[in-house]
């Protein structure tokens, strides 16, 4: 049997044989963010996270429960033998669909770090050297970064001078692994630094298309404004095709959403932009920006790529005089 076949679906399913796991699609990998792991480890951070011993608990979970909770995500489980097999499928599922009686029971998966899982397949695999990915203004910036030391639950890894630079202003990088041809991107957090020398954790999988971003979207200075009637927002960032808004509130995001045109201001320049609401951004639970689509006229689109490669140029010349006085 062909169990590939499962990773096409937009659902996740978990083959058991013997009780034990044959087959984790990649649905539920991605859903844990560990799907650079093997199964063995995978299915060791699912134990972990539902409090299990092993598989064969694990195998009676799914038979005796009809759901269960991931990130306030409710799950449902569906059952199917095939020969000696035993198919589970998972599928998101709408809260208001249960009764408080079920949800009241639902086992929920904690939140786990996979620190540790990163370091051991770092170590496992030998890996001395990884491309880093950090943001200056909106710039991104690469480079190759060597593996300094592998700890317990921790990367050290020496950086370029120009991630220094970076990293003085926001404390999470980005590092990417090549395996076999496709691209493996953790977001980490940096936790302390020793000259360019610094130590990584809390890590997360992000897009596999992180790498080839294209797009650049750059923090302006403040100098750029929207103003909705007597309000004024700062801009989060800017792009050819794009625009975020710095939002305080669940008020401000009611009444960015309802917006199809945006007044923007910049130095003694207004330009009037045409939106489409894309998503409003979390970060620690917090609103931190909305984000929409822009479809300029071709005036508009002139103006906002002079502002862009202007920009541009500045926060690299900032770059390279930083890495200038650094090399004296």
């Amino acid at each position: 049997m062909d169990f590939k076949l499962y990773d096409a679906l937009p659902s996740g399913v978990i083959v058991f044989e013997k009780e034990k796991v044959k087959f984790i699609n990649q649905y539920i990998l991605d859903l844990l963010n560990i799907s650079f792991l093997s199964i063995k480890n995978s299915v060791e951070i699912i134990l972990e996270t539902m409090h299990l011993k092993n598989e064969v608990d694990l195998f009676h979970f799914f038979t005796n429960h009809n759901y269960f909770i991931h990130n306030d995500r409710i799950i449902q489980i569906e059952q199917n033998s095939y020969e000696n097999l035993e198919i589970y499928s998972f599928t998101l599922i709408n809260p208001s669909l249960l009764e408080n009686k079920q949800y009241d029971t639902i086992k929920s998966f904690k939140q786990l770090s996979i620190d540790k899982k990163v370091a051991q397949y770092f170590k496992l695999k030998n890996i001395k050297s990884v491309e880093v990915l950090t943001f200056y203004k909106g710039l991104p910036l690469k480079n190759i970064g060597n593996i300094f030391r592998i700890n317990d639950a921790t990367l050290e890894i020496i950086v370029d001078t120009k991630h220094i630079l970076s990293l003085q202003k926001r404390d999470d990088i980005v590092l990417i692994l090549n395996k076999r041809g496709k691209f493996i991107a953790l977001h980490g957090f940096i936790i302390e630094h020793n000259k360019n020398i610094f130590t990584i954790n809390n890590f997360s999988l992000v897009k596999e298309n992180m790498h080839l971003r294209e797009n650049i979207r750059i923090k302006p200075e403040d100098d750029m404004r929207i103003t909705i009637v007597s309000q004024k927002f700062d801009v989060y960032d800017i792009s050819e095709n794009g625009i975020s808004i710095k939002i305080k509130s669940k008020e401000d995001d009611r009444l960015l959403k309802r917006m199809e045109s945006l007044t923007l201001s910049h130095n003694d320049d207004t330009i009037y932009i045409n939106v489409k609401y894309l998503k409003t951004v979390y970060f620690n639970q917090e609103i931190l920006k909305v984000i929409f689509l822009m479809f300029n006229s071709s005036e508009t689109a002139t103006k906002i790529k002079k502002y862009l490669m202007n920009r541009q140029n500045e926060i690299i010349n900032e770059i390279n005089l930083f890495e200038k006085k650094a090399k004296n």
